[in-house]
């Protein structure tokens, strides 16, 4: 800084026409001044006014480079890009966010950064807003001006790594973070709950059930105890998603239902999008599914998403939209529906590409090109066993064996039931290739 400040100090002396004996008048001395130029000495508060005043400029300009009035300027456009952003105009905000990443403030930039790493995660780009969030984390620690908060930053590398198919390195930061905010004292907070519900997301998507519902039931006891309604919300949430994989649907339900009446009002309308595409879901596994339910979630859900814009959840969204219209028997428009999800998503949100890819090759399997349907639920459950998202992989083997069952291929469908299996931890380790049975056992 120093420097800097100095050039440009030099610089308006030397515009008005001054010496160093001039500008330093009784205030400091003609070296001291020289020393300011040069760089060698970083002047007082009161030192460095006294100086602006004599050149006929602010102080935050001698430091910045940026005038007052450049710097009201550049917060309007901030909060220009912050409404772009909020009302679905995803690349306008983005363009604005990348000019005012260039300005010399620092307290600008990283607000625009912060609004950047938005921008990229609502356009699917996971990897380029998880890098720009991991630079923000020092200036967050620092307190900088400009900086977003602590935890937000740390709940949203959690939830960003998850989203992006990175699911060990997700549940790392998860818990670092975690950690981080015992540290500060701020357990038993909202800030605390949220990031822990967030967590349970993240071990539930490798398919640590355990792990998951023991956390679930800690954040859970805290936000009952905080009493707010977010808290409550954030906490019940993620517990109904992990309820749904233990096959306890009532009580996933129950959950979304509480969590979708506590957050209606609070939460922003992506999150609340987002949900309801969720439990969407848990509603077309029911017994039998409710179909018309989940579509006037699905619909509801669909009208915010395209209204903003947000790819990657238009993506999941299209996906259970594609489900439902297989559950109803409209094949070809399921096909249509979830090929388009997939196009959406494709390359750069590898977990959503697969979940749309799977119901993709449900539909095309019912469709009557069963060889082709498989290949692409064979493919895309082996992608998230390679995620270990165990849990979702030995689902969609479970799903392609039913339906080639119902169109009467019996023969492929015992391998997809094996590999459900396998995924869920249930091996055949006691038979081996050549044993045979010689005596029955009385």
């Amino acid at each position: 800084m120093g420097a800097t400040l100095g050039q440009r100090l030099r610089a308006l002396r030397k515009e008005q026409g001054l010496s160093q004996s001039d500008l330093a008048g009784d205030m400091v001395s003609p070296s001291y001044v020289s020393l300011i130029e040069s760089g060698q000495r970083s002047p007082e508060r009161e030192v460095l006014q006294g100086l602006a005043r004599r050149l006929g400029c602010s102080a935050s300009y001698l430091e910045s480079g940026v005038a007052p009035e450049e710097v009201t300027e550049q917060r309007l456009k901030l909060q220009f890009a912050e409404i772009a952003l909020a009302n679905g105009s995803t690349e306008e905000a983005h363009q604005q966010f990348a000019a005012l990443a260039e300005v010399p403030n620092p307290e600008i930039r990283l607000a625009a950064e912060w609004g950047l790493a938005r921008a990229e995660e609502n356009l699917g780009n996971l990897r380029g807003a998880v890098k720009r969030v991991e630079g923000l984390l020092g200036a967050a620690r620092s307190g900088v001006p400009g900086a977003p908060q602590l935890w937000n930053l740390l709940m949203v590398r959690c939830r960003m790594y998850r989203d992006a198919g990175d699911f060990a390195r997700s549940i790392e930061v998860g818990e670092q973070a975690l950690k981080e905010l015992h540290e500060l004292g701020l357990e038993g907070t909202e800030e605390e709950i949220k990031l822990g519900s967030t967590l349970v997301g993240a071990y539930w998507t490798r398919g640590d059930l355990f792990s998951a519902q023991e956390l679930a039931g800690q954040v859970i006891e805290r936000a009952e105890k905080l009493g707010t309604a977010t808290a409550r919300g954030s906490a019940y949430w993620n517990a109904s998603v992990v309820a749904a994989s233990r096959g306890q649907l009532a009580v996933a339900l129950d959950l979304a239902t509480k969590t979708l009446a506590l957050l209606s009002e609070s939460s922003d309308d992506r999150s609340l999008a987002r949900m309801r595409t969720t439990y969407a879901k848990f509603l077309l596994r029911c017994d039998p599914p409710r179909v018309d339910e989940a579509e006037a979630q699905l619909d509801r859900a669909y009208e915010v998403l395209s209204e903003m814009g947000l790819e990657p959840s238009l993506a999941r969204c299209e996906t259970e939209r594609a489900r439902s219209a297989m559950v109803r028997g409209d094949v070809a428009g399921a096909v249509r529906l979830a090929e388009h999800a997939a196009a959406r998503c494709a390359p750069t949100d590898v977990a959503d590409f697969e979940h749309a890819r799977i119901v993709w090759g449900l539909a095309l399997v019912l469709s009557g090109q069963a060889e082709l349907g498989a290949d692409y639920v064979n493919g895309a459950a082996e992608r998230l066993e390679e995620l270990e998202s165990h849990v979702e992989a030995a689902q969609a083997y479970r799903d392609l064996a039913e339906a080639l069952l119902q169109v009467g291929q019996t023969d492929s469908a015992i391998p997809a039931l094996r590999r459900a299996a396998d995924c869920a931890g249930a091996r055949a380790v006691w038979v081996r290739p050549g044993m045979a049975v010689t005596e029955a056992v009385t």
